[in-house]
């Protein structure tokens, strides 16, 4: 079990730093560190991985259309680097608002988009010269100056959830954390790790987040592991048969599933208006809106789609839709979603935890959630 940062939009976004903290103090797994309209994920990584702690971080899921793979691969490389941590690496699409309205730019072929980044970043985590002339991605003669997060191994060879699991287990127990020094060649400041890092460092995990059809495809093709958003575990269990029907299509072991899912011990009305309101803006977003709508909730989609106003749409969302695709109640509730992410197929459940003003590092879910793992 694990822990990714929320980015609540009624909270103060340096809640993410007392989430950290307790996180690891409380012994999960990893700490996932995405991206939405506060902190640029490298920089929030590296000031975590910088603090006392051992957690190792999953940076992620970052939008392929508004970073290239190689700013990707050297800002990931970057934060192993100046903090000594494990650090895995996911790649997603984003949304339209995000992309386009964000960033200006195109979100488009956004499958094809996923799978060429993905085999580009691979290859220069991997320490190769990337060359790469892909539909969407094109890349020459590039290679990263910094070390890299695992030697070049076929993409055949993907991880096992159990090997994941102990490879965390390690990371944890202090084996990979290391020095490095810092020289100047040819005037550009190099990090160097020393020579035994090459076994201390466990290799890192190159994560794929998807939920389409083609999409699916794409991360079973390249991807250590699949994370999934906002899903029922109903919808767990069928992207889960579907990524090893794709895998086993290409020849390679399944990847392991990884699943974010919202939740808070108890949770008072000011904690599920929260949630209500992180809903909002996955309303109207492709594959998000078809999932909601197939768990019952087509009215309130349709008038996402129909250009309410937000405050009209939050306030026709119910608490039973985050419900659905999230955890919310006492102890027994709580163990008994569990229950039934990992029966269908979740290999991690990554708990995005709601904070409050009461409780800004969510630290009363975590423990509880915790306790819930460890029995």
């Amino acid at each position: 079990m694990s822990v990714s940062l929320p980015y609540w939009q009624d909270r103060d976004p340096l809640d993410a730093l007392l989430v950290a903290e307790a996180a690891d103090k409380l012994g999960f797994d990893r700490l996932w560190i995405g991206e939405m309209a506060t902190f640029d994920a490298f920089a929030l990584a590296t000031a975590i991985g910088q603090a006392p702690g051992r957690i190792p971080l999953c940076i992620g899921p970052l939008a392929v259309a508004v970073r290239s793979p190689a700013t990707i691969a050297m800002g990931v490389a970057s934060v192993a680097a100046l903090t000594g941590r494990p650090v895995d690496i996911a790649l997603g699409t984003s949304s339209t608002v995000v992309v386009r309205d964000w960033h200006g730019r195109e979100r488009q072929r956004t499958a094809v988009h996923l799978e060429e980044s993905a085999r580009i970043v691979r290859r220069l985590l991997d320490g190769e010269k990337a060359d790469f002339d892909g539909t969407v991605e094109r890349i020459r003669g590039y290679r990263l100056r910094l070390p890299g997060l695992g030697a070049a191994q076929a993409e055949s060879q993907v991880p096992s959830a159990s090997a994941a699991e102990q490879r965390l287990s390690t990371a944890r127990s202090g084996a990979a954390q290391v020095s490095a020094t810092i020289q100047v060649d040819a005037g550009y400041p190099v990090v160097s790790l020393p020579a035994e890092s090459a076994t201390a460092v466990p290799r890192y995990e190159l994560v794929v987040a998807a939920f389409g059809e083609r999409a699916l495809a794409a991360a079973a093709r390249t991807a250590d592991r699949v994370v999934l958003n906002l899903v029922t575990p109903a919808q767990v269990a069928r992207c889960t048969t579907a990524v090893k029907e794709f895998a086993a299509e290409a020849g390679r072991p399944a990847p392991a599933i990884s699943v974010w899912v919202t939740a808070a011990a108890d949770p008072s009305a000011e904690m599920l208006t929260t949630v209500r309101r992180g809903v909002v803006g996955y309303l109207r977003a492709p594959g998000y809106d078809a999932m909601f709508t197939e768990a019952g909730f087509g009215d309130v989609v349709r008038s996402a789609q129909a250009g309410g106003h937000p405050r009209e749409v939050l306030a026709a969302v119910p608490d039973e839709l985050a419900a659905t695709v999230g955890m919310f109640g006492d102890e027994a509730t709580l163990a008994a979603r569990l229950t039934a992410y990992r029966a269908a197929g979740a290999d991690e459940i990554v708990v995005v935890p709601v904070t409050s003003a009461a409780d800004p590092a969510a630290y009363r879910t975590l423990q509880t959630l915790a306790r819930i793992d460890h029995d």
